[in-house]
This record gives C-alpha cells, structure tokens and sequence, in this order.
C-alpha cells in the first residue's frame, strides 16, 4: 500500500511518543495499516537512538501472537539484530528460564495451587464423569507438588499441558507462571527494563491480562522503558485475551482511523458494528464504494439431536449453499475467499468429514489436533510433505514437479549418500517403477498400505514413532478413556490407518491453502478481493456463537452477552477481510421476518438484503 508512506496523524502521535520516551497504545481498526505503524516506529528508533542501544548491549524487543507474524515483521526490518521479535510464549520463558528456584517457588506458592483450586470447584461431590476427573486431577496435582522440590530443570514445553513433576511447562502455563513471575520480582523488572527499554506489543487485544498488567508494572515510572502496545479490540478472537490494551498510569491513548483496504460500502457496514471507533475509506478504497449483499437462505427447524440437522436436513443445507452461489452469481468466482465458522463445515464440502471427524474425536488430545490443523501431526506429514504432492503432480502429469519432489524430499532418491555414484537412467527407471506402483496402490489399498510401501521403499521420510507404529500389532481392544488416556493415540492411529486415501488429497489442499476455503477464526489478519461470509448456526453446532441472535434478536432470540460479543468481533473480522465485494450468506428458519428486522436496524439497506427463493 504505498498510501500508507505518507505518515497519518496516528503515526505523528506514535513518534511524539517516542521522542518522549512515554508509554502508548494504539487502537488500529481493521485495514488501517497496523503493522505499517508498528514497523514504522521501529524503524524511527533504529534511526534516534540504535547506535547508543547497540553501545549498552540493549535491544528493542517486538512481541507478537504467531511464528507467522513474527516472520513478517522480521522480514521488513531486514533482520536487524537490534531487534527482537518474538511470539508471547518465547518472550516469557526467555525472560525467566535462568531462575529456577524462582520458578520452583511460584508454581509451589501460585501455580499449583490455583489450578487445584480450580479442579475443586468442578468437583461436586458426585460420581459424574466430571466430578471424578476433577478429584483424580486434584490427587495428580498434590502428588506433583509434593515431589516438586526433586526438580532440578525447567523447560517450556510447546504442548499444552504441563508435567510439573518432569519439569515441563506447557503452553499455557507458560504465560501466568511468567507473567506472574514478573509481576512479583522488582529485580526481575528491573533487569527487564534495561534489557528492553523498548517494548513493542502487536495483536495487544490477544495478549493476557497478567501479561499486560506485567508490562505495565516493568514500565510503570516516567521515562525508559516504555511500552507500546497495538491492536484492535473488536478483533480479539480469543477469549483468553485482554480486549483492552490500557498502558501504565499516563499512557497516551492513540487511535488509527483510517482504512486503506476496503470499499466504502464495507467500511459503513463494519462501522456500524463497532461502538469506538469510526473508521474513513482512505488512499485507492476511498475511491471505490464496493458492494455488500446479504442473501438469507430459509432452512427447517433442526430435527437432529441437540438441536441439530438431521442428515436429511444437512444435505439440503449444503444443496442451497450451491444453489445460493448460482443465485449472487459467483459459482464460478474461484478467487472469492469462503468463510465457515467451523473447519467440520469447509471439511464436509471438500470431502474429508471423516479424517476431521477423527482428528477432533475421543482420541486425539489438543496437541494432536492442532498438529492436525497444521498439516504437522506424525500420522499426516507424510502425505503434506511428499506423497500426496507426488499424487497431484502425477494426476497433472507435471514431470519437472515429479523430479523435484523426488529430489527434494523422498530419500529412496536422494543425490547425497547412497545415490552419489548411481546411474541416473537407474535412477529414473526405478522412480518410474516406484511411482506406478504407488499410484496402482493409492485407489485400492488403505493409508497403512501405503505407508509401509513408502517406508519400505523410502519414497519419503518416516519418522521414528511412525515406524514403531506402522511396526506394532493394532490395539484389540475396546478404548477406555478412563484407563487408556495416555495411550488414546494408538487408537487414533490404528483408525487412521484402515483408512482409504480417498479423503487424503481434499486435506492436502485444504492444509496447503490450495482451495479457497477458510475458517473465520483463520481469516484474521488477511485480506481479499471478494469474500464470502456463510454463517449457519445449526450445521456450525457452536454455541459461543449466534449470529442469528446477533442480526435479528426478534426473529431468533436473546443471545448471552459473551455470546453476542464473541458473534460481534468475529463478524467485524469477516466482513473486514473483504476490499471490493463482501457477500453474506445467512441461513435462518423465517427468512421473510428476518429480512424486515434486518432493515429495520438499518445495519443494511433494503436492496442489499434478499431472501434465496425457493425452487
């Protein structure tokens, strides 16, 4: 966005601030060039004040949400070693790592202790399922406690539970165990502040409440370090995450209002969701007014259990979805982002129900499901990284690709090693072979079929827990959660091997970013031409949300007040992705009354409101 060099009255504030070392936030809508202010005033204190930080070993330190983000942001300062950026999690454990007796004290003194407090309260006496994991949970955390002293290391541990009595901390505990680490050490603070006179924090709305309150206590004086936080909190998609960003007593509020992403017509839509802030179309969208069309599609009432679509039903939801994108014209607008609140619902379209609906059962723990949501969970990184690439280059018939990925990421062909002196018609000879077989394979045989006949033949890289597993007998028996929860992999992974390939391909394209198709929740922080926002409460089957009670309360009823804050910020999110063309898909089981409460809110006018017809 070359708009955005010119510097806005919010980035005159921001470098007012840094020149006098005071601490600030900025409240950024969505598509104001955020992340353009933020590197901006980096680049302003590389130039003020970079050589006298390089003198005192001092760094400026840019904490962000994601690996992903952190990649960016370190990509256009150019590497510079002045900086450091980091995600949240990194950050914090780097800060306390060295302290392990500080450490041992506050997970004995805090940590523990609250989180058997916590498995307390859910303990009702009772012989529910609940009520007995919450004692056994309680007796687990007192036996660590007591053993706590044996522990001589601490380690971060990406997974998301801890193992106290290992030494492990998980992804969450991580944050409070730091933050409130940080919060009671003066001498930890202090060390801080000279360390990082700087303390730049992007995506603020995500970040913990300790987290923020212990930034505000390291910067709490007058003068350096101060602290600068940035974010918008009407995109907080986490409900672990502060909202508010308020620096230390005297901070200086600052707030971005400018848009340079999207049309006029979407900038009044996504203002009227929001009560701070009031954005303006700026640079190239001013000159645009865009479109937004909001069709409602009329369903059923749901016949399933809990409120659900029965399979019936489903099938007639999923059919007027197709009808509705012939209607608004886009069946063929292959480049309009697709928006579901649920990857189960993009899952069903694509044609992987069952390896989500496994993914996401009885025996994939969280960390499995998200290295599942990744493409990285040891089971499917065979296929994202080698095999089905392999598949789709020998469906297009790409020789160059195939050449490529056998080079690249199968061993059996490897230029290095065993293959240095091999004849390369050999070589071609035998991938010809290898890679017939494994097509002729691919439609008749189960994944464990074929990842033996990969391991075997070494067309790509097998971990070492996949080849025990591949190795081992499956599990005969009957799963218990109550006797098998450490093992519940191997269930997992016996299913997901008498599996057939034939969803295999739908997720690989879908984890490679190869469909346009995304979850909302996913969508943030990205921007499109054309979006299409599909909100169906029923087949989501998410609670947290309604955005039928947020649109027409009358027609669909009272939603919570989390609820409908929750539906507001993610709807903010959707309808902000968009630059020119923003539909929205409604679906809802008395299309006329809700068009007519619709208007009458006056979100959208009458002629950006229609009702799908019914054929």
């Amino acid at each position: 966005m070359t708009q955005l060099l010119k510097l806005t009255t919010a980035d005159k504030k921001i470098k007012e601030c840094l020149l006098a070392a005071k601490s600030f936030s900025v409240v950024a809508g969505a598509g104001s060039g955020k992340t353009t202010s933020l590197v901006t005033a980096l680049n302003f204190l590389r130039d003020e004040v970079g050589s006298d930080l390089r003198k005192n070993g001092q760094k400026i330190v840019c904490i962000t949400y994601t690996k992903r983000a952190t990649a960016v942001i370190e990509e256009r300062l150019g590497f510079d070693e002045l900086y450091l950026v980091s995600t949240i999690h990194s950050f914090l454990w780097g800060s306390i790592n060295r302290f392990t007796k500080d450490i041992r004290v506050s997970l004995r003194d805090y940590l523990i202790p609250a989180h058997i407090a916590k498995a307390r309260e859910k303990d009702n006496g009772g012989n529910s399922q609940s009520a007995q994991r919450a004692r056994g949970r309680v007796t687990e955390l007192t036996a660590e406690l007591e053993i706590l002293d044996q522990v001589t290391v601490f380690k971060y541990d990406e997974s998301q539970f801890s193992s106290f009595s290992k030494g492990q901390i998980g992804h969450d505990d991580v944050i409070e165990l730091a933050a409130y680490l940080i919060s009671e050490r003066p001498i930890l603070q202090r060390g801080l502040g000279f360390q990082f006179p700087y303390i730049f924090v992007d995506e603020a709305q995500d970040t913990f409440d300790s987290v923020i309150a212990a930034f505000n206590t390291i910067c709490s004086g007058e003068s350096l370090p101060m602290v600068a936080y940035f974010g918008d909190p009407m995109q907080q998609i986490y409900d672990n995450g502060t909202g508010v960003f308020d620096g230390p007593a005297g901070f200086r509020a600052i707030e971005k209002e400018e848009n340079f992403r999207s049309a006029t017509s979407i900038v009044e839509l996504t203002n009227k969701l929001r009560n701070d802030i009031q954005q303006t179309s700026a640079g190239d969208s001013a000159l645009n007014a865009g479109s937004v069309l909001l069709t409602l599609i009329e369903t059923e009432a749901p016949a399933g259990l809990r409120g659900r679509y029965t399979p019936e039903q489903l099938d007639q939801s999923l059919s007027k979805f197709d009808e509705a994108l012939r209607y608004i014209g886009w069946q063929d607008n292959e480049e309009a982002k697709r928006l579901f609140l649920v990857r189960q619902m993009i899952a069903r379209r694509l044609g992987f129900s069952s390896l989500q609906n496994l993914f996401t059962g009885e025996y994939a723990s969280n960390k499995a499901q998200d290295e599942y949501i990744d493409g990285n969970h040891f089971l499917v990184k065979p296929f994202i990284k080698s095999l089905c690439p392999l598949i789709v280059a020998l469906q297009d018939d790409n020789k160059k690709k195939i050449v490529d990925i056998l080079r690249e990421q199968t061993p059996a062909f490897d230029i290095l090693g065993r293959n240095k002196d091999r004849p390369l018609k050999e070589m071609l000879d035998s991938a010809h072979s290898l890679i017939s077989k494994l097509t002729e394979m691919w439609t008749e045989h189960p994944i464990g079929d074929i990842l033996r006949y990969a391991k075997e033949n070494r067309l790509c890289i097998i971990s070492d827990r996949l080849a025990a597993t591949l190795d081992r007998e499956p599990r005969t028996e009957a799963y218990d959660k109550t006797i098998h929860t450490e093992e519940k992999s191997d269930w997992l992974a016996d299913k997901f091997l008498s599996m057939s390939t034939n969803e295999l391909l739908p997720y690989y394209n879908f984890v490679s970013d190869h469909t346009p198709l995304s979850t909302q929740h996913g969508s943030k922080g990205e921007e499109y031409e054309d979006v299409l926002v599909v909100f169906d409460d029923i087949e989501a089957g998410w609670n947290m949300y309604s955005f039928n009670k947020l649109l027409t309360p009358s027609v669909a009823g009272d939603g919570t007040e989390g609820q409908l804050a929750r539906s507001r910020k993610l709807a903010y999110v959707c309808f902000s992705r968009a630059r020119m063309n923003l539909r929205i898909f409604l679906y809802c089981q008395n299309a006329k009354a809700a068009r007519a409460e619709l208007i009458n809110s006056e979100l959208l006018v009458s002629e950006q409101i229609q009702i799908l017809p019914s054929i």
